[in-house]
């Protein structure tokens, strides 16, 4: 054989291994987004102490989606937050203000799996079903986990909100159902001492106007996990069995109502339940609820494009926190709901009534203005004396206030937002807060906190 024709042979070998590796990605995209954040927050200890914090923050994400083969997809995203100004190194004393690069989504995508109704999603990936009462936030938007980059006081303000999960869609069009398995906290190797969360959610279009959906999801805590005793027995599995209606049947208004009911077990751990005044380590029966009423009326028609949404949320509290019976709190579980307003970085997420109406209109073509009140009231009082002092995060938010033990007017907050589309990509944004101290505050506590955000982002 002549050395031309090896060589002819050589390169086209070349060429085709090239061609295949080629094939086997038939698309990439690249895309990502910048949010550049300066926030401003007075007094979050209502008090009269000057307390302020202030700094500039970034969140950048770069996003890799490859479809492979047919019905065989991959997302890849990159996320970096923290504060500017801020540099440490990793694993240090300043670990958590470095500048490091975080996995944030790394998923496969399989269509058509073994059958054609079956999707199945592997790998780290966003989980939200409904309004995000239940699950929206791997540990709730009321913070962010430890790793974060960001600053404890800041990290209310994260974007990070994936699951390690493994996800199944069954669509039979207009039922689809969603089998879920996340594992949220990795413990000691060979110990039962892990998070796991499990979930079931079908969601069935009865018409085009009317959605109902239901869900059962389970937590299951084993003994040694974040916040509970190394005593063999100590585990607990909390279930939250709920359903969610949408109607859309009169022409530019939305209602939707959803109700849960939580039940299994509470173990006792003042470091998951900063309020807690049960004994620590003691187990008990779970009967808690959730109900929400959502609903928005807009007026494309009329000038200025005016729109009012009106909500009620009421989450059951703990009766008796001092005895091992019954407990009826409710526990946010997974929520996604209040990021951004000051009651969510002060108070915890349970045992409450919040109402909020809103409106928001566009006095330009791209500019939108939007202002909400929230009204927050507990359900249980805290059946303790005046002067004493409670933490009232519940779950997420970390403040130390005093408190009167018969009072149930919590606070009001009233926030306004302004969001100016500069360009198709470009979005510039400012939003200010109050947060007044209502009945349920001693006059120790009683300073208004306030709260300013000025923002930009970039989408590409």
């Amino acid at each position: 054989m002549s050395k031309r024709l090896i060589l002819i042979l050589a390169l086209a070998f070349v060429v085709g291994l090239a061609v295949s590796a080629y094939a086997a990605v038939q698309n990439v995209k690249v895309s990502g987004d910048l949010l550049v954040r300066g926030a401003g927050r007075n007094s979050y200890q209502l008090t009269d102490t000057n307390e302020k914090q202030d700094a500039i923050l970034s969140a950048v994400r770069v996003r890799i989606d490859a479809d492979l083969t047919d019905n065989v997809a991959t997302t890849v995203r990159l996320l970096n937050e923290r504060v500017w100004g801020k540099e440490g190194t990793a694993g240090g004393a300043t670990s958590e203000n470095d500048s490091d690069i975080d996995l944030d989504l790394a998923y496969v995508t399989l269509k058509e799996f073994l059958y054609s109704p079956l999707t199945l999603v592997v790998g780290r990936q966003e989980l939200r079903y409904g309004n995000t009462l239940i699950i929206g936030d791997i540990d709730t938007n009321a913070t962010a986990t430890a790793d974060s980059n960001l600053p404890s006081y800041w990290r209310d303000l994260s974007v990070r909100k994936a699951f390690d999960a493994v996800k199944a869609t069954l669509n039979y069009d207009p039922l689809v159902v969603d089998l879920v398995y996340a594992k949220i906290e990795e413990n000691a190797v060979a110990t039962a001492n892990d998070v796991n969360l499990w979930g079931l959610n079908a969601n069935y279009a009865l018409r085009k106007d009317l959605t109902a959906e239901g869900y059962l999801w389970s937590r299951d805590r084993s003994w040694g996990s974040t916040g509970m005793t190394t005593t063999p027995g100590q585990g607990e599995r909390l279930n939250t069995l709920g359903a969610r209606t949408v109607y859309t049947g009169i022409e530019n208004l939305t209602l939707g109502l959803e109700g849960a009911w939580q039940f299994g077990d509470h173990y006792a751990s003042t470091s998951l339940y900063p309020d807690e005044l049960r004994t620590a380590g003691t187990k008990s029966k779970v009967n808690a609820y959730a109900l929400q009423l959502v609903s928005n009326y807009a007026l494309p028609k009329v000038k200025y494009n005016p729109a009012i949404n009106l909500s009620y949320t009421r989450l059951s509290g703990d009766k008796d926190r001092s005895v091992s019976d019954n407990y009826t709190g409710w526990n946010p579980m997974f929520e996604d709901q209040a990021g951004g307003t000051i009651f969510n970085r002060i108070v915890g997420y349970s045992n409450a009534q919040v109402l909020n109406l809103g409106s928001s209109m566009k006095p330009m073509d791209d500019l939108t203005v939007k202002l909400d009140w929230h009204h927050i009231r507990i359900l249980q009082t805290y059946n303790i004396a005046a002067d004493a002092t409670r933490d009232l995060s519940g779950i997420g938010a970390d403040t130390d206030i005093t408190v009167k033990g018969d009072k149930k007017h919590l606070a009001d907050e009233i926030d306004l937002g302004l969001t100016y589309d500069y360009t198709e990509d470009v979005q510039l944004g400012l939003t200010t807060g109050l947060y007044i101290p209502g009945a349920v505050y001693d006059k120790v506590n009683k300073k208004t906190a306030s709260q300013v955000i000025g923002s930009m982002k970039v989408t590409f």
